[in-house]
């Protein structure tokens, strides 16, 4: 019976790992009856979601999604394998057109069977993930920013925050027995960590020595969150260099010790994602309960964090804008120096 899975992220949750794993590891994948498409020199199938929101010009296909969708299942719908397809771009919700899971499902009716997994992350976490991805590419906006509209309409720049509305959608699409949240915190815990507990759920091996490989390394690590805001604060409207966001994890570094554990939010804005958010995902455990019974979402606690951003004073900015000043002045010296 011909099975696809659709690994739809979220953002933030190992999936650019689990993508070049999976891509890495594909022969010894199919050789247990799994596969995982290579459509692309990209490992993850982002261009599959072009049909609904807009996509990097690297992730298209040549022969466009429809037809990616098409070959797909032409190659695979009347085999014995499972196909495992995956990219966090599934889980968009907006506002530039999150993904239709009706006609997603459609394009792959083909199969005989058809599931969706995600793996979830605690909402502080998954906030805080996002704003340093966002600072990759551009001035991310200032926390308050993200976390408002999280409150208030459980989506936050395009992505779901209030996952139980999330759950509606995929529920509504697939049905409630075809979907699957795993906990970010949980798998991460677990045997060979996210990797590995995707393995599991496709019912394969971690210790199995041809895929071992796969369970080493992890990709696309984010620098600390409060030298990311140190840094884009300075920086604001542009984007901050590489060589700020280090220059303020240094300085961090020297002011609050070695050991300090970030956190992006107040001490406040913290416990408002708290006590807004963990009530929700009780009752996403409770709606998953009979069909995963095993499953919850880890709560939010910031016992174990130590820097929080309204303990960013006045020593710190002090010593971070003038050791900046100083080079400033050393190089305009060495550049009149230069010219002379």
């Amino acid at each position: 019976m011909a099975k696809v899975i659709v690994h739809i992220g979220t953002h933030k949750t190992a999936t650019t790992t689990i993508q070049e794993k999976f891509w890495a590891g594909a022969p010894e994948l199919a050789d247990r009856g799994v596969v995982y498409p290579r459509l692309n020199d990209i490992p993850g199938h982002h261009g599959l979601t072009a049909i609904w929101s807009p996509v990097e010009e690297e992730f298209h296909f040549p022969q466009g999604p429809e037809a990616a969708f098409a070959e797909i299942v032409k190659d695979y719908a009347d085999s014995d394998f499972t196909v495992f397809l995956s990219s966090e771009e599934f889980s968009r919700a907006g506002p530039r057109g999150g993904v239709d899971y009706k006609e997603l499902r459609k394009h792959l009716e083909g199969f005989d069977e058809i599931q969706v997994v995600c793996v979830l992350r605690q909402q502080w976490h998954f906030i805080q993930s996002v704003y340093l991805e966002l600072s990759k590419s551009k001035c991310p906006p200032r926390p308050p920013a993200l976390l408002t509209p999280a409150l208030n309409r459980g989506v936050f720049a395009g992505l779901w925050a209030d996952y139980t509305m999330f759950l509606d959608r995929l529920e509504e699409a697939f049905g409630p027995e075809n979907v699957t949240f795993l906990d970010f915190d949980t798998c991460r815990k677990a045997e060979g960590g996210v990797v590995g507990s995707m393995l599991r759920f496709l019912g394969l091996d971690p210790s199995d020595p041809d895929l071992s490989a796969m369970l080493n390394g992890a990709s696309n690590v984010s620098p600390p969150p409060l030298a990311t805001w140190a840094a884009s604060i300075l920086s604001e409207p542009k984007l901050s260099p590489p060589w700020l966001v280090w220059r303020a994890e240094n300085f961090l570094r020297q002011e609050y010790g070695p050991k300090a554990k970030h956190c992006l939010f107040t001490r406040a804005e913290f416990d408002r994602l708290r006590d807004h958010f963990d009530p929700l995902n009780e009752e996403l455990a409770r709606r998953r309960a009979p069909y995963q019974p095993d499953f919850r979402m880890s709560s939010a606690d910031r016992s174990g964090l130590s820097l929080f951003r309204e303990d960013i004073g006045v020593t710190f900015w002090l010593q971070f804008c003038r050791n900046l000043a100083q080079d400033i002045l050393l190089y305009e010296d060495e550049v009149r120096g230069g010219g002379q």
